[in-house]
């Protein structure tokens, strides 16, 4: 009997043994782990913003004119007011980076004047300015951060200004006239973009726009004398926007 009871013990650790190696030979496999949810920039969208322009302009008269009626000063004066419009345009990312074009259109109040008193002759001169509307066209390059982009973009830009030109001598008006123009020049700006919701995202931008230097023209005095402004244009802008990705663009992507 014992020598039974002992077979069977030896046989069990045997099997035992050969189970408990074979296990530990067995590779473990473990699940994979979830994919990590990342959102995709890529999509045409179109929006609305609103904002605030401020600027400077400078004003010199080199002409005829102010020859004629010397004094009349070079004017520096200040700018400012609302603006709100919209915007339309394309990303496509790639890894974190995201590459872009955009178009937008302001209707704008950006407005000042100054008046000054001519230094030779007792007068004054008037000088005002106001851009009606200011448009931009630009490639936009941002890194991303899931929802949150950070982007700065350049192009080119265009506004069309309103000018009024006055000068009194002993009180008396001599000259009264307007003139206006559509002047291009070049733009820089950064902003940060949320995507908030579904296709839906808010911006906050800062755009510097330089219209340079150019020749205003104004009607003559008396038919005869001409008069032309050298008018210098810069301005800066501050807005908020709000973004829609057409056709649920910008979904969720799965990476491991």
């Amino acid at each position: 009997m014992k020598k039974i009871l002992l077979a069977g013990l030896v046989l069990s650790a045997c099997v035992g043994g050969s189970a408990s190696a074979a296990d530990l030979a067995r590779p473990v496999y473990k699940a994979a782990p979830p994919p990590i949810e990342v959102f995709d920039w890529s999509g045409i969208y179109i929006g609305v913003h609103a904002g605030y322009g401020c600027g400077r302009t400078d004003v010199t008269d080199h002409t005829l004119f102010g020859n004629i009626i010397p004094g009349i000063p070079t004017q520096h004066f200040d700018t400012n007011g609302g603006l709100g419009g919209v915007q339309g345009g394309w990303n496509y990312q790639f890894g974190r980076f995201v590459l872009g074009t955009e178009v937008d259109f302001s209707w704008s109040d950006v407005k000042g004047d100054q008046t000054s008193a001519t230094l030779l002759i007792p007068g004054t001169a008037f000088r005002s300015s106001k851009a009606n509307w200011m448009g931009t066209a630009t490639t936009r390059l941002g890194y991303a951060w899931d929802h949150v982009l950070f982007y700065s973009k350049i192009g080119a830009a265009w506004a069309h200004f309103d000018y009024n030109d006055s000068v009194s001598i002993l009180g008396v008006n001599v000259f009264n006239q307007n003139a206006s123009e559509t002047r291009s020049g070049w733009t820089v700006g950064t902003g940060i973009e949320w995507a908030f919701l579904g296709g839906w995202s808010a911006k906050v931008e800062y755009d510097y726009i330089d219209f340079g230097r150019r020749s205003v023209d104004f009607a003559a005095v008396a038919g005869v004398i001409p008069v032309s402004l050298d008018v210098d244009q810069r301005i800066s802008q501050v807005k908020v926007g709000l973004n829609y990705r057409f056709g649920g663009m910008g979904p969720l992507v799965a990476k491991y």
